[in-house]
């Protein structure tokens, strides 16, 4: 029996968008967008948050949420970090996926994903069945994977989902199949 899966995601920029959809279509399963309140990147980046609009789907009906966002600065951003803990007793299982700027070796610093990743174990404790991390520099060619500017630029959309990115999201996608 396969587990019965609802994607929620946050998105300012598109590219976490676009990766929950691609997880949405894998899956065939039923995608939502999280809306805050006030959407001011500005205030976020500091961690104000004023709440989100309500969501439409009852999540006591799903299995396993699979939660999409960015990590702004090595922060887990209010509208993702409102919902887990306002609907954390409703979520049997989830999963937190991002498409972020750090990097698989840089994971622990300041700015990583692997920060974030703990504060999401630490709010929704066991419920926590896996954060993944796609670092926008696997879209990036060699010698640009440094480059703030092209970082900045790059967003992960259709002509750009392939090769290493394209490769991660394959396994990723197989270990939620699995599980």
């Amino acid at each position: 029996m396969s587990m019965k899966t609802l994607v929620l995601y946050y998105s300012n920029k598109g590219s976490n968008e676009y990766l929950a959809e691609k997880i949405a279509q894998n899956l065939d399963c039923k995608i939502e967008a999280i809306r805050p309140n006030l959407n001011v990147h500005f205030l976020m980046l500091f961690g104000m948050s004023f709440g989100n609009k309500k969501i439409k789907s009852d999540l006591s009906k799903y299995d396993r949420i699979i939660l999409v966002g960015p990590i702004w600065m090595g922060k887990f951003v209010s509208p993702l970090k409102s919902f887990v803990k306002k609907y954390k007793s409703q979520i049997k299982k989830l999963v937190f996926v991002t498409c972020c700027g750090s990097t698989y070796d840089k994971k622990d610093e300041k700015f990583g994903h692997g920060l974030v990743f703990n504060q999401v174990r630490d709010i929704i404790g066991d419920k926590c069945e896996l954060c993944q991390a796609f670092p926008i520099a696997l879209l990036m060619p060699e010698g640009h994977k440094e480059d703030s500017d092209a970082f900045m630029k790059t967003h992960l959309n259709d002509s750009n989902f392939d090769g290493e990115f394209k490769e991660e999201f394959d396994k990723f996608m197989k270990r939620l199949l699995v599980d």
